[in-house]
């Protein structure tokens, strides 16, 4: 069938695979795919770069009708209004009202939270996109002086009515995402309180729902708005980061919430902490939840025997776990995770991994296939390492180590060991006679590989061992190389790898030989 027989629908959901600095690629094709990625760069569209923020502005003021122009102009904000090629607006899909301060805040060129233009700019452009018609599936709101932007960017919303004056505005809201002070002033954010009590009156369809508190009050203007939405709306994914300590006076908000999550017991499947203190807090709740699959605990504190007895009360069915850098004792680690692994349990993420973890793993967890683990020292590497090896349905292996494994022991240990996996992550840096070896007496089929390079002045060398591995194997699809330096990747063009007249040579050698070779953030969706 010719490629331009196929439905639009179709053509959109390819492109949807594309970055934006492809799609912008498209929009000089033909007007076809021009029409195409209009819509796919324009549902998001506060996150374009720095530079773009003057032109962005200027495109969004140029589709403001008459009324709208006219509550700008005692305000002397002046602009160009020509035509615009498309109506801009009914494309976006995802606000991120901070993002959007920001780049009307650099349109304006000032810095004076005072600047009573940023507000009425706001409301013209957020009306601009409701009456376009968009469908809104996803809003971000910053109520923090912890923001991306400093706290004097931080800008009201526009009048609650603006999203409700129009169809389909917020109705059909998939994804709220708030970043909150807690001390803030209800004075300077009305509009935000009135969204967020009047929210579940208009939407009942938020599956998604990430809340950050920077500081704990025990009065605040948001607890209730907060606890609203949790019992009103079918979340399907919770987040919860609280950056502040938790004590006496204000434990009780963050029980609040804990427990209000009763009332996501048959829709809740992922559920997300950071950065809280359970010292306080009854974990019970937890297990109430009938249909979790998916639970994270990141730099969390204060755990105790009693939270395992408190998660050991009903035995969940998890499908995903992580324990990341959370402070407590070995022993302690060990017997939450006895508590939470089970049959079910495809994927694991621990910062740091003992013997007696992997044993639990292998006697409880039959079926898992992911494994990310932090090696903290080189203890017991040589019955530890057997051990994960062992795992026969393990196809995805992520490993970090701290200063003190001897990798090259670790490496030799793998090489004798590892069979099943298909999929391995180095997420640290080996010099190039320990990669050598592993290139050389790896046993294992490999799929996808990443390595972690920090000196790239003999990348050329590495790549070489890529090429005999793959001569021995004849199994590896993909190479992915991450820069050590930044921890960042590289970008997702290979062109910006820039590589030498030889490593050109070498590359083109293993795409002759099937291998594929990216960026690591284009795995990052398999390793994390």
């Amino acid at each position: 069938m010719p490629l331009l027989s196929l439905p639009n629908e179709c053509f959109s959901d390819i492109l949807s695979f594309l970055d934006n600095k492809s799609l912008y690629k498209c929009l000089f094709v033909n007007r076809f795919y021009c029409k195409l990625s209009i819509p796919l760069i324009w549902k998001d569209l506060f996150t374009t770069p720095i530079s773009n923020k003057l032109s962005l502005i200027n495109t969004l003021l140029s589709c403001l009708n008459e009324d709208e122009i006219s509550l700008l102009i005692p305000y002397a904000i002046n602009f160009n209004n020509h035509t615009p090629l498309f109506e801009y607006g009914k494309f976006v899909k995802k606000i991120d009202h901070e993002y959007c301060v920001g780049h009307i805040m650099a349109w304006l060129k000032t810095n004076d939270d005072q600047d009573c233009r940023v507000q009425k700019l706001i409301s013209a452009i957020y009306h601009m996109i409701m009456r376009k018609g968009a469908n809104l599936q996803e809003i971000d709101i910053t109520v923090s002086q912890n923001g991306f932007y400093s706290s004097s960017h931080i800008i009201d919303l526009p009048k609650f009515s603006i999203f409700t004056t129009y169809k389909p505005g917020i109705t059909n809201l998939r994804s709220l995402n708030i970043e909150v002070d807690m001390n803030s002033s209800i004075d300077k954010y009305q509009n935000i309180t009135e969204f967020l009590t009047m929210l579940s009156k208009f939407c009942n369809s938020i599956v998604n729902y990430e809340l950050f508190i920077h500081e704990l009050n025990e009065q605040n203007i948001f607890i209730n708005p907060f606890l609203e939405i949790i019992k009103l709306q079918p979340l399907v994914r919770l987040l919860m980061y609280i950056n502040d300590h938790i004590d006496e006076e204000n434990v009780g908000n963050v029980e609040k919430i804990l427990y209000t999550l009763e009332f996501r017991s048959e829709t809740l499947k992922e559920l997300l902490f950071k950065f809280l203190d359970f010292k306080r807090i009854d974990l019970s709740f937890i297990s109430k939840l009938e249909y979790l699959e998916h639970l994270e605990f990141i730099y969390c504190d204060g755990f105790t025997f009693n939270h395992c007895e408190a998660l050991s009360k009903k035995k969940l069915c998890l499908k995903e776990l992580k324990l990341w850098h959370c402070n407590m004792e070995i022993d302690l680690e060990e017997a939450i995770i006895n508590s939470l692994c089970g049959e079910a349990l495809l994927k694991l993420s621990l910062s740091a991994v003992t013997i007696q973890m992997i044993k639990t793993i292998k006697e409880s967890c039959p079926n898992i296939n992911f494994l990310c683990i932090g090696l903290i020292t080189g203890k017991s590497l040589d019955s530890m390492i057997p051990l994960i090896c062992e795992l026969s349905s393990l196809k995805i292996l992520n490993i970090k180590v701290g200063y003190r494994v001897d990798k090259d022991i670790l490496i030799r240990i793998l090489c004798n060991y590892l069979i099943y996996v298909e999929y391995l992550f180095f997420d640290f840096c080996m010099n190039i006679q320990t990669f050598r070896y592993f290139a050389n007496n790896c046993r294992a089929n490999l799929k996808k590989l990443i390595i972690t390079l920090d000196n790239f002045s003999i990348r050329k060398d590495y790549l070489i061992h890529v090429k005999n591995f793959q001569m021995i194997h004849n199994s590896l699809k993909v190479l992915g190389i991450k820069k050590y330096d930044d921890g960042l990747g590289l970008t997702n063009n290979e062109d910006n790898f820039c590589w030498t007249c030889i490593e050109i040579g070498i590359v083109n050698l293993l795409k002759s030989q099937g291998i594929d070779i990216v960026s690591s953030n284009e795995l990052d969706f398999l390793f994390y």
